[in-house]
């Protein structure tokens, strides 16, 4: 017998609060932390609050007792619920901050990473601040009644120095002075024009050299991108790893501003900003306020109507990857965005990252990096050490070094004298490794290649040969304690200061890092990561030591982009560049002394397609109690476990799965998450696309 059908009374509210005449019923996306409690539930609208309850803005509801910020996603005549409904409590803003496009951005990167969308919307949209979204929407109306009545609009908040931060750097000067230099001195090196990713939508990979302005042709390309995307009436996304770039890049745009050229103004969003700021550079790009923002990975979800081009500094930087759950990358937020929003895509850096040039290789970017010969002009030499002809060349700083130093204070082929930069591995006294008893250098048991690690207790790792072990033992006396044998900043500076008598010595690490230095001679040691970019370019090199950073498929990568963005800071060969590379890996040697990371990254890739690795396959690091990962990988059949071994927290596995099943993937991982958040089972946690899974 067939069920009767249920009987239509209309939409009621708890406590019979009178409801909106037209479309009563909200879907509203609870922000909630349980994931099978982090959807869309229907709410009734009062009344007195059916004109400012539009989809996109944010409320409050209760939920489970609590009180709790949610989206209205839509509005709707009625509700598939039985009973009454609970009402909106009121509406924390009446802007709608959550549009079509960033809601359908948010969706997929929730689907690519297996996330929660209340997880994806709390990185997108920045908590809301009452003072900062007055002052926008004043400063706004402000202009709008001056355009409309010929008036002037008069001094605004922000609008000084545009997108210039309240707390200004000290060294402001000297950064402002670089921007000026790279908008005069900048001309491009590139096998291609980097404005067609702004004035036709092009989707462009180029690895700069250092040409004009070693270490900045990323802003003379990007500047090509921007002008020609903001000439057709479009906007310009441009993300860069972390404050310093934001810092040299704000110097650069406000002197192409003070030329009076295409750009006009320019936002800064970063994470570094306070509430007040960061909520009001948001908005801006909301409300149209401006067209160009600039930013790091916090600005990869900015709202910006008619996005022409993204643009992308370093991709392969770690500071791209969000920490926070469903833990996105900024350039995979890019390319879903740029195929969403149709958009231009220029993904600009020194080296060329395994995910770039798969992409390149298939045809979905086109690259425009300088062909050889241009390359070879604009890079400066490369020496590395020779041990058969120099019996010093296992020294610490080995002659030849030193004889570069001299030469770049006191050049004798006619070129300027300049700074020169001396990269070690960190701060303090690591990280190559010897026997704390013996003194015996730590060395593989199967191949006697040097051993390397991360940290004096492990792991260990074997370049040579691929092996890798959490403990070590020495082959002479058996001992499992290691010391370091490799001098780091510190004591490289002390015996730079005896070496080099009268001649200044900058230190950059740790919590001081200079952004930018003039073009004075001096001697600046830094560690890896920490170079600050200089006028004119840095006149030598000196980059010691070994820089592998540990036991990961990707240590190679790292090292070469790493010593690529130093090598990069020094002037070309025409202008006397010279660095001496202290580095033992072929890899790394043979991408500088080329100054072509794209070619040794694509023979990295063969034998990573051979063998189904990444970026071939994606892949996918669960961790939690084993029977719990067990479950989740029977829910999900497509997943081919890789690698499994003991966690703080359980165990952990690393599976892969095939490109074109993600988003089918993607869901059934969130899905799963779900259904075991709604058991109470034990929770297990997915990371996808994590570079060091492994």
């Amino acid at each position: 017998m067939d069920e009767p059908l249920p009987i239509a009374t209309g939409t009621t509210a708890v406590g019979q609060v009178p409801l909106a005449p037209d479309a009563p019923v909200a879907r509203v996306l609870v922000d909630h932390p349980v994931p099978h409690l982090a959807r869309a539930f229907d709410y009734a609208v009062p009344e007195k609050l059916a004109e400012a309850a539009q989809p996109g803005v944010r409320v409050r509801v209760k939920i489970a007792g609590r009180l709790r910020d949610g989206f209205i996603l839509e509005r709707a005549d009625e509700s598939d619920h039985i009973g009454p409904l609970a009402v909106i409590e009121r509406i924390t803003s009446p802007l709608p901050v959550l549009t079509p496009a960033l809601l359908e951005l948010c969706e997929a990167v929730a689907t690519r990473y297996a996330g929660t969308l209340p997880d994806v919307l709390r990185l997108a949209i920045p908590p809301r601040h009452a003072r900062a979204e007055k002052a926008v929407l004043k400063a706004i109306e402000r202009r709008q009644t001056a355009q409309t009545g010929g008036e002037t609009a008069g001094d605004e908040p922000g609008r000084d120095e545009p997108g210039r931060d309240e707390d200004v750097p000290e060294e402001t000067p000297i950064i402002d002075a670089l921007g000026e230099w790279v908008i005069e001195a900048g001309t491009e090196v590139a096998d291609g024009d980097p404005g067609a990713a702004g004035s036709d939508r092009a989707r462009l990979a180029l690895t700069f050299t250092p040409g004009t302005t070693p270490g900045l042709g990323w802003i003379t390309a990007g500047l090509r991108a921007a002008r020609a995307a903001l000439a057709r009436g479009a906007a310009v996304l441009w993300l860069v790893p972390d404050h310093r770039e934001i810092a040299v890049l704000s110097a650069a745009l406000d002197a192409e501003i003070a030329r009076g050229g295409q750009i006009t103004e320019y936002t800064a969003l970063h994470a570094d900003q306070s509430p007040e700021q960061r909520w009001a550079a948001w908005l801006r790009g909301l409300l149209g306020d401006t067209r160009l923002i600039i930013g790091t990975r916090a600005a990869a979800f900015a709202p910006l109507a008619d996005l022409g081009v993204i643009i992308c500094l370093d991709d392969a930087n770690q500071n791209y990857l969000d920490q926070h759950a469903p833990y996105p990358h900024a350039r995979e937020v890019s390319l879903l965005r740029s195929n969403l929003e149709e958009t231009g895509l220029l993904f600009a850096s020194t080296d060329r990252s395994a995910e770039v040039e798969r992409l390149v290789e298939i045809g979905w970017l086109r690259d425009i990096s300088p062909a050889a010969a241009a390359r070879r002009s604009s890079s400066p030499l490369v020496v590395v050490p020779d041990e058969e002809r120099d019996p010093y060349a296992w020294q610490r700083i080995p002659s030849r070094a030193w004889d570069i130093m001299r030469a770049a204070f006191k050049p004798r082929d006619g070129s300027a004298p300049g700074p020169v930069l001396v990269q070690v591995p960190r701060g303090g006294y690591y990280p190559v490794f010897a026997c704390a008893r013996c003194q015996e250098t730590a060395r593989c048991p199967v191949c006697e290649s040097p051993l390397s690690t991360q940290s004096e207790v492990g792991p260990f790792a074997c370049r040579t040969c691929g092996y890798h072990s959490e403990t070590f033992t020495c082959a002479r006396c058996r001992s499992h304690q290691v010391r370091s044998i490799v001098r780091g900043r510190t004591r490289t500076v002390e015996e730079l200061e005896k070496a080099l008598p009268g001649i200044e010595i900058v230190e950059s690490g740790g919590d001081d890092i200079p952004v930018a230095l003039d073009f004075a001679p001096r001697v600046v040691v830094a560690t890896t990561g920490a170079e600050p970019y200089a006028i004119g370019g840095y006149a030598a090199g000196i980059l010691l030591d070994t820089l592998w950073p540990g036991p990961w498929m990707r240590a190679s990568d790292e090292g070469v982009r790493r010593r690529m963005r130093a090598a990069s800071l020094v002037r070309s060969r025409t202008d006397g560049g010279v660095v001496y590379l202290g580095d033992a890996d072929e890899t790394i040697r043979g991408a500088l002394t080329t100054f072509d990371p794209a070619v040794t990254m694509t023979r990295s890739l063969a034998d990573r397609r051979e063998l189904g690795f990444p970026p071939y396959r994606r892949i996918v690091e669960l961790t939690g109690p084993g029977t719990d990962i067990d479950a989740v990988l029977a829910a999900v059949p497509e997943l081919t476990e890789l690698i499994r071994d003991d966690d703080e927290d359980g165990q952990r596995v690393v599976a892969a799965f095939p490109i074109a099943a993600g988003p089918h993937i993607g869901t059934r991982l969130a899905e799963t998450t779900a259904a075991r958040s709604a058991k109470k089972l034990p929770q297990v946690r997915v990371r996808i696309d994590d570079p060091r899974s492994l």
